[in-house]
Formats: structure tokens, C-alpha cells, sequence
């Protein structure tokens, strides 16, 4: 997925979000594709497949946009640490419509969200 495509994307439909709002909305995004399909179609949504996606959503911020991830790595942090609570109170449900909504469908080297 091209990074600049999405925060355009995201901003257009979130336009009072700050541009850290943004870049991590994008950064979770684009790791949830990459992780969910390189699960293959049966995809199971657990736990370690949620962490999965956030430590390399707080990774690809780190080292592609460090001036913002300077800025957000406490909610990263204390997402991952809370991540046990917030699966048993429904954030699986938020990942399984992601699955479905992010499916990438690889297309010239893109990312297609259908």
C-alpha cells in the first residue's frame, strides 16, 4: 500500500484528526494487510496474531516516521500491554471486520482495499 495514498485517504475522512492520528491509523492499516495476508484465507484472530500486526504497526512508525513515532510510542505501548484486557472486551471484533474490509488484493505491486 502507498503510504501517502492512505494518509490522504484516512485524512479526507478524519479531517480534524492530528497527523499523528493519521500515521497511525495508516501504519496499522498497512501492517494489518501485510500480516492478514501472508495468513493465507483461513486466517484465525487470536491474540498473538493482534500483537503481531501492532509490533510491526509501532516498528514500520519507527523507522519510517521517527519524528512521529517519538510521539505515539506510549499509545503503542500501552496498547500492547493492555491488548489481553481490550481482546476480551470485542477489539477481536474491530480485527475481523479489518480482515474482511483490508483482504489486500495484490495489484502491480500495490494494495487494493476492496
Amino acid at each position: 500500500m502507498n503510504k501517502n495514498k492512505l494518509f490522504k485517504q484516512v485524512k479526507s475522512e478524519h479531517g480534524d484528526w492530528s497527523d499523528e492520528q493519521i500515521w497511525t491509523q495508516v501504519s496499522v492499516m498497512i501492517n494489518s494487510a501485510d500480516v492478514i495476508s501472508g495468513q493465507g484465507p483461513n486466517v484465525s484472530l487470536t491474540q498473538n496474531l493482534l500483537r503481531t500486526i501492532l509490533v510491526k504497526a509501532k516498528e514500520w512508525m519507527r523507522n519510517t516516521l521517527p519524528t512521529i513515532f517519538g510521539k505515539v510510542v506510549g499509545f503503542f505501548d500501552e496498547l500492547l500491554e493492555q491488548l489481553p484486557q481490550w481482546a476480551k472486551k470485542g477489539l477481536s471484533f474491530v480485527f475481523k471486520m479489518a480482515v474482511r474490509y483490508f483482504s489486500p488484493v495484490a495489484y502491480g505491486g500495490d494494495y487494493i482495499i476492496e
